[in-house]
Formats: structure tokens, sequence, C-alpha cells
């Protein structure tokens, strides 16, 4: 890359001298140790910890006065909370201010440090060096951490400036980032970028999304380097229109002048908009927090509960309350009545945080395990971060209501924003055919027999509009028909399933007819028809699709005690999987706590 150039526009001696003298001092602090001591050395005190036997050393790339400080300033936030120390990653001096890092925090406690690396790429070459020290300590008790670029606070960082594009119908937008130090680190970073910029534009009608990395070189290389990027970024831009040019990066930042930005502002072709410069995002400060909550240790009383469930009138939610109210003792929990609202689940969430929760468990309690299990995933970047899904354009969660209700699975253009949090969060649920549910539906057809033997029991269901999910439905229902039997209900003389398809035009009126048969089938000779609703709660439109017919009608799973035990069942399970997340041990001790109360089956 070619030098940086900055001039002063009217030549001031006195000005220039002072600007040296200053730019000195500021390089002396920059390459100093003071970078490596605590923010409690600063302000003569014991940093506040919950957890005195971990320590976390934030490392960073070095990227001048300015851009240091808001490192600095997000760090120290960070450290009023722990014992914490920030060590700037420049050159082979920084083993020294690691090792002070290091002997700081063990000397205010740490038996354990977990170092947290504050690079945007986990092929950053200055995280090379981070990794270097850290093997060189493998006999002592400290790890490294997943970088922030790996999170999907980074991504959420990046998507704030794309969703504040202008009009942003068919442009293209090129991300810039920074810190490649040969063609072949360049490759490896620019797929981190690209990645990271294929997320944050997921849902927005770009024409296209690109990344370009430059490079972090020594002054002999600058010129050529220089010349390489200028002629690809050239050609990232052949043939658009309204070409963008994004900063996303942790470059060089002195001051307001001299900045990498403005570099990039200097090399651009005419036709291409640069954004300005930003400030550090303030997520940076939420993904120290979220490392650190995946580091110490996490007590049952910690870890809140979301409950997700569809929603209706007021008698609908306060029967699913009070279903869930007994585990109110145990768990902190909040309710969400909704299709997986983002807005509602951001109320849930804020609400647990509040109260303290570092941890999140959210149930969905819904027919089908895949129930909105996509959608809570993207919402807490859980598929950033699994890497088990390819960026999405929006939110595709199916239910067993499918499209019903006028719910558009895409839900407009554009993909809706994360939840922004520091806390964990695993999600469980899905009631499917259950044990549970098979042994209270049988329940509930024993609660309306008089003679099993004459009796026909009936199970009914949505369903859902697409034949494929509407066959996997009659599945479920069969598995639960097949348990209930099995548990004692071959005592009834049928137990026979079928699904409404309710909310769907041509699609119901089969199945409505169906239904009406069975009842008329199970009413012959002096029988009796009891339809159960296979329902999370509750019943459905029974009476105005049986109109004249003589039926006993059930109830669904909720309320009742096995309910209970099975979404407490469902806590467990999430709790587990906080336990087990990449390199979490936040949580083992409250999967522990409360593994002795997990739910038996139902004999």
């Amino acid at each position: 890359m070619r030098r940086f150039q900055f001039r002063f526009r009217v030549f001031d001696p006195a000005l220039a001298a002072a600007t040296v003298a200053l730019g000195v001092l500021l390089y002396a602090v920059v390459w100093g140790s003071a970078f490596a001591a605590t923010a409690a050395d600063r302000e003569g005190g014991e940093p506040a910890t919950r957890d005195a036997g971990v320590g976390f050393l934030v490392a960073a790339p070095d990227r001048g006065f300015w851009g240091n400080e808001e490192i600095r300033d997000a760090f120290e936030a960070f450290a009023r909370r722990h014992n914490a120390a920030l060590t700037v990653v420049t050159d082979e001096r920084t083993r020294a201010t690691f090792a002070r890092a290091l002997k700081e925090l063990e000397r205010r406690g740490a038996r354990r440090i977990v170092v947290l690396p504050l690079f945007l790429s986990p092929n950053d070459p200055r995280l090379d060096r981070v990794r270097a020290l850290v093997a060189e300590r493998r006999k002592s008790n400290i790890t490294l951490a997943r970088s922030f670029g790996e999170s999907y606070l980074a991504v959420e960082a990046l998507a704030d400036r794309l969703r504040a594009l202008p009009n942003p119908e068919g442009r293209r937008v090129i991300v810039a980032g920074y810190g490649a130090d040969s063609p072949e680190t360049r490759t490896r970073l620019e797929a981190d970028w690209q990645r990271l910029a294929q997320y944050a534009a997921a849902g927005l009608p770009f024409e296209s999304v690109g990344a370009l990395v430059w490079y972090d070189v020594p002054s002999a290389q600058r010129e050529e380097r220089g010349r390489e990027m200028r002629e690809g970024l050239a050609q990232a831009a052949v043939g658009g229109e309204r070409v963008v040019l994004v900063p996303f990066h942790l470059g060089k930042k002195l001051d307001s002048m001299m900045a990498f930005t403005n570099e990039l502002k200097r090399i651009a072709p005419a036709k291409v908009e640069v954004l300005a410069e930003e400030p550090l995002p303030a997520l940076v400060g939420t993904w120290m927090e979220r490392e650190a909550n995946r580091a110490l240790s996490m007590a049952t009383k910690d870890i809140g509960v979301v409950v997700l469930a569809h929603g209706s009138d007021y008698h609908w939610n306060e029967t699913m309350r009070q279903a869930v109210k007994p585990l109110e003792a145990r768990y902190p929990v909040e309710y969400c009545f909704s299709m997986a609202d983002p807005l509602l689940i951001e109320r849930a969430v804020r609400k647990l945080e509040a109260r303290g929760i570092r941890a999140i468990v959210i149930v969905r309690v819904f027919g089908l395990k895949d129930s909105f299990e996509g959608d809570i995933e993207r919402l807490f970047g859980l598929d950033i971060e699994a890497a088990r899904a390819a960026p999405r354009h929006a939110m595709h969660g199916q239910d067993e209501h499918d499209q019903g209700h006028d719910h558009d699975p895409a839900h407009g253009a554009a993909a809706p924003m994360r939840i922004h949090t520091a806390a964990l969060v695993s999600s469980a649920g899905g009631i499917e055919d259950h044990s549970l549910f098979a042994q209270a539906l049988l329940d509930r057809a024993r609660s309306l027999s008089k003679d099993p033997a004459r009796e026909t029991v009936i199970l009914t269901a949505h369903g859902a509009k697409d034949d494929t999910r509407n066959a996997r439905w009659l599945e479920v229902l069969e598995s639960l028909a097949r348990q209930m039997g099995a548990r004692g209900g071959r005592e009834f003389r049928a137990i026979r399933v079928a699904t409404w398809r309710e909310d769907w035009p041509g699609k119901r009126e089969p199945w409505i007819a169906k239904v009406r048969a069975m009842v008329d089938e199970a009413t012959r000779d002096g029988g009796r028809a009891l339809v159960i609703p296979a329902r999370t709660n509750a019943q459905g439109l029974e009476h105005r699709f049986l109109e004249g017919l003589n039926y006993e009608l059930g109830s669904g799973f909720a309320p009742h005690p096995l309910f209970t035990r099975w979404v407490e069942e469902q806590i467990i399970k999430g709790q587990q999987a906080l336990a087990t997340m990449p390199e979490t041990r936040a949580v083992h001790a409250a999967a522990h706590d409360v593994a002795h109360r997990a739910p038996e089956a139902h004999p």
C-alpha cells in the first residue's frame, strides 16, 4: 500500500513541532507497559469480580493512539466487573507486556486465565503471535477464546452499518478489512470478511456484497501492496453504478487525520463512495461480557427461562402461565406468547437480564421440534457460531400453523435484527410424540370415558398447509396413538387420528369430512366418540367443525402435571446444551445441580 500522506493546509512551524512532540509522547504510552496494566491499577482499587479464580486478558491489535483509546474505553468498562488486563499486540515486545499482564492477573488471584482475542478474523497474523505466546505456556491454566470476528456480535456490528445505507436497492457493497501481511494471508482474511459480509447483508437488496482486505506491511512493501489493492478495488468496482466501500476493520487510527479509512478515501476511484470512519462498535463490550459468561462458574439461579408458546386470548395465555408456575420457584421464568416475534422475545430477554441472568434457555412450546427452531437460532446468532447454516435472507421458521393466521414466514424483504445480548442462549422444545404427551392425552380420554370397549378415541391436530408437513403431523399422531395403546389405551375400541388443516380453504374441507365420518362411525350401535385435541393447550375449532354430531371433547396438553414435567425436562436439556457449547464451561455445575430432578418417564 502507498505510504500515508498527510499535509497541513497552512504550514505553522510551532504547530508542527508541537504535533511531533505530542506524537512521540503518545507512542511512548502506546508502546509502553501501561496497556498491560489492569483498570484497577489505574483506579487504585480491586476490580469487582464474581469469580476471583478466573482472569481475563484482552489481546487487541495496535491501532495507534485513538484506536487504542477506543479499545481501552471498552476494556475498562469490562474490567470494572472482572479481574482483567489488556495487552496490545505489536512486535516481539508483546512477549514482555503479555507476561506482565499474566503476572498481574495471577497476583490478583487468577488461577485460570482466558485470553479474549479482539480480532475480526481468526486468521489475523497478529493473532498468531498471541497463539504462540499461549502455546508457550501450555502447562499453565491458560486458554484462548474465540475471536470477536467469530461471534454473531461482529456480524451485527457490520449489519448495523449496512442497514443504515440509504437506498440499498441495487447497490454494490465492498467491505474493507485490514491486517494481511502477505498475499496468502490476504486470501484467508478475505474469506473471513466475505463470510461476515454475507451474513450481515442477509435480506438486504444489494446488487452484490464482496470483501477486500488491505495490507499491514513494512514501509518497503507498501508501494507494491498498495498498487495491488488499488487495482483490486478498481476491478471490484467495474460495472457498478452505485458502489460503496464500507470500512469494517481494526486498522490504524492514530488520530482523525492519520487513519486507515482516510487512506481508503484517497485511493478509491471517483465512482466509489467511501463511508466515514466509525467508533469501535459498542458490541465489542457485549462480546467481552459474553465470553466471560462462557468461562465463569454459573449456578442454576444464573440461568433464566423464556417460555415461548403460540398464545391466544387471555384465558389461553393464563392457562399456560398457571401450568408453568410451579417451576417459577426453581427457575427465573419469563413468558413470550407469540409466533417467535423478535420484539417480544427480546422483551423477555431484557427482563431476565435485569434480574441478573447470564444464560437463557428458550423452551419452544410448539407441536413439532423444528417449529421456529431456526428462527430462534438466527435471533441469537447460533446459526453463525455453530456454522450449521448458510446465510439466509429472512426468517423462514415453520410452526404447526405454517402460513396460517395470515403469517408470512418471510415477513418482509429484510431479515430482522438479531438480539444483542451477553447472555449465553440455548433452545429446546417441540412436543412431537413425547411419552409424557401421550400419557396426558390418554388421561384426557379416560377422564371422559364411561365404557372404553364401546368408545373410539379420535386424536386431532391443527395440521399444516404443506402436504409433506401435514404427513409429518399424521406420523406424530400415529406414534402418540401407539404409545397410548401400549400404556393401557387398548381398552378403547379404537384410537384414530386426523388433522384439521383448519387455516387453509380447500385443504380443510376434506379433512373435516373425514373426521365427521369418524365420529359418525364411532357413535353407531350405541358407541361414543371421544375427540381429544393433540394441542399444547385448550381446544380448537372442533365445535364448529363437528356441529350437529354427538361426541365428547377433551382438551390439550396444558394444564396437566405431565406438561409441567415436560417443560422442566426441556429446561434441563437446554442447560445441558449450554454446558456442551464449544469453549463453554460455565454451566456444567448448574446442569449437575438439576440433573437429579430430571423427569422420569411416566409409568
